[in-house]
């Protein structure tokens, strides 16, 4: 199966549905009302989205008619979405995923809770931490290239994306902390690892 020509839409797609089965309608309604909407919000994109995974055999879909005059379909994650799910959560973020601003590791991180260990959600982010401050010294070296007697706007605009990196690499290392307190405390407490859904 090659997953590789997902998009970042279907792979929010699958990950929405590992938590819990879900209509159309109810998928739609997620990306309207929360931040997902920055992937997609577009029935127009959705439902098209939601069959092709079907046709892949990623996503397997019942009809539901308990609640409505009209059945509806439920669709709920495969063995085969299963696996490309999880692929897709283990891939390390690149410099092209940076540079294209795709959202692609925020939405990775936020799918691997219950399904990544600490551990495995720790070495993400250690790796997007240092292939952002790869990225940041690329975009360092940029800085005497502008000509400092030139309007600021190259420079200014170069800061800008400068600063959100700086930021994104503080964020990482705030969540890195965070998340090994949580597992420090959860194995105090004798916790184990969430179940996969």
């Amino acid at each position: 199966m090659d997953t590789q020509s997902l998009t970042l839409l279907e792979y929010a797609l699958l990950g929405l549905v590992s938590m819990a089965p879900m209509s159309g309608y109810d998928v739609h309604k997620m990306f309207a009302t929360t931040p997902l909407g920055h992937f997609s919000s577009s029935p127009g994109a959705i439902y098209p989205a939601l069959r092709r995974l079907e046709r892949r055999d990623l996503l397997k879909a019942t009809l539901d008619s308990t609640t409505e005059t009209r059945p509806r379909r439920v669709y709920s994650l495969t063995e085969a979405g299963q696996a490309a799910l999880d692929a897709w959560l283990h891939q390390q973020v690149t410099r092209e995923e940076l540079v294209s601003n795709s959202g692609a590791p925020i939405l990775r991180f936020g799918f691997a809770g219950g399904r990544l260990s600490p551990d495995e959600v720790i070495a993400y982010l250690d790796g997007w931490r240092q292939t952002t401050e790869a990225y940041l010294e690329e975009l360092r070296g940029y800085r005497g290239l502008i000509d400092a007697s030139a309007a600021p706007h190259a420079r200014l605009s170069l800061e800008h994306g400068i600063r959100g990196y700086e930021g994104v690499v503080e964020w990482i290392q705030d969540a890195i902390a965070e998340i090994r307190s949580h597992s420090r405390r959860a194995k105090a407490r004798g916790g184990r690892r969430a179940p996969r859904q």
